[in-house]
């Protein structure tokens, strides 16, 4: 056999060889029994999650169902009940959500190591036949004069090679094709990565719910001794402290505006400052909170911000004071009127270090956070009402 029979040969072998890879590995992605594995836990794991999907769909009927009732304490402790099992399995499908993402993301980690593993095979055989190529190729034309018996022969050589190279353009575009697909499957392990992180800040979110979910029923039951005449008594005292709180705005606003007009340290009121420091502890409920445990009693009609016991709580800008009060709901609480029909609510302190008609500038101390009246745990409900209105403080708060 001649040697450029053997190069021929040799660069067909390659060929094929390289073509059938790449149709097999490329097109159809050889599974292995690692993949398999990975593929039937993944749905293993989907079919638990759905099945926990069922069960808090089925505590959330049996939660709507019990805000329809008339407000009662069995009816309250119930709806409490139902949310802390709801928040329970919450947290079990949240964690089994990361473990599933967990897994998809070893099953992209182990299809691009295939991947990556084969591409580099089939680019050194295709490096390969592109050599033998050349090799026939600078051949040829020494060949014809030479080495071959009619020009039949030669445009069979020529025919041939043309041949070869149809095939071989094939196999590169079957390689890009799998550079293709090792790129979206990096851009979705990157977004498997970015899932986990949201489920597990998701998480954390859950276990602080189901803590206050808890601490509500054991404050619940703490207030009303679990009597539902008590439980009546502190319905109808919530309510009077509310109707009380925004009587006494309305009195008390244009007085003391006049006060504040008159009085050039007032500055802007417009941006209001935060009374805790944000940054320390977050937001522990927000105005208007759907998930605030005792939202069926009453809407949260601010914000909460949790805090040490004993921390300084700031005015959040000037005004006046205009009253100190101890209340049912709110524990020891202040009321500060400013400008523009603006007004600040500061509850559950631990102590109140101002009284009522004193003024106070921006930043100053106006008491300590505690854990007084109808209370969790240490923080301060801020509430901003607007003309006596409850309103959205974050509207109004600076940012952080």
């Amino acid at each position: 056999m001649m040697p450029r029979e053997v190069l021929r040969i040799s660069a067909f072998s390659l060929l094929t060889t390289l073509i059938l890879g790449i149709s097999v590995v490329f097109a159809q992605e050889v599974v292995s029994d690692e993949i398999n594995s990975l593929n039937q836990s993944i749905e293993d794991k989907q079919q638990s999650i759905d099945q926990i999907s069922r069960q808090i769909d089925s505590y959330q009927s049996l939660i709507d169902r019990k805000q329809a009732e008339e407000a009662s304490l069995s009816a309250e402790l119930d709806l409490l009940s139902n949310r802390t099992k709801k928040t329970e399995l919450q947290i079990i499908q949240t964690e089994q959500e990361i473990d599933l993402v967990n897994e998809e993301m070893h099953l992209v980690e182990t299809e691009i190591h295939t991947l990556e593993t084969q591409l580099t095979e089939q680019e050194q055989m295709i490096a390969d036949v592109l050599r033998q190529i050349q090799v026939v190729d600078n051949d040829l034309p020494f060949q014809s004069f030479f080495g071959t018996e009619s020009l039949a022969d030669l445009f069979d050589e020529l025919e041939q090679l043309e041949t070869i190279n149809t095939d071989l353009k094939q196999a590169v575009e079957l390689a890009q094709v799998a550079k293709n697909q090792l790129f979206e499957k990096r851009e979705r392990e990157d977004s498997k990565r970015e899932q986990l992180e949201e489920l597990e800040l998701a998480l954390i979110d859950e276990i602080e719910l189901l803590e206050e979910e808890e601490r509500s029923t054991e404050v619940l039951i703490s207030a009303t001794q679990q009597s539902e005449a008590e439980f009546q008594l502190l319905l109808n005292q919530l309510a009077q402290e509310e109707a009380f709180i925004n009587q006494q705005i309305s009195l008390l606003q244009a007085e003391i505006e006049g006060k504040l007009n008159a009085n050039d340290e007032v500055g802007d009121s417009s941006i209001l400052s935060w009374p805790v420091n944000p940054t320390t502890r977050g937001i522990s409920a927000y105005f208007h909170d759907p998930t605030y445990p005792f939202r069926n009693l009453f809407e949260h009609s601010g914000l909460d911000l949790p805090a040490t016991s004993g921390t300084p709580i700031s005015s959040a800008a000037p005004g006046y004071v205009a009253w100190t009060r101890v209340g049912r709901l709110y524990g020891n609480y202040v009321m500060i009127i400013h400008a523009d029909g603006v007004a600040t609510l500061y509850a559950h302190m631990s102590r109140i270090d101002v009284s009522p008609d004193q003024f106070v500038t921006r930043g100053q101390t106006i008491g300590a956070v505690g854990s007084t009246g109808f209370s969790t745990g240490p923080h301060v409900h801020f509430e901003v009402r607007k003309n006596g209105i409850p309103t959205n403080p974050l509207d109004y708060l600076i940012t952080y």
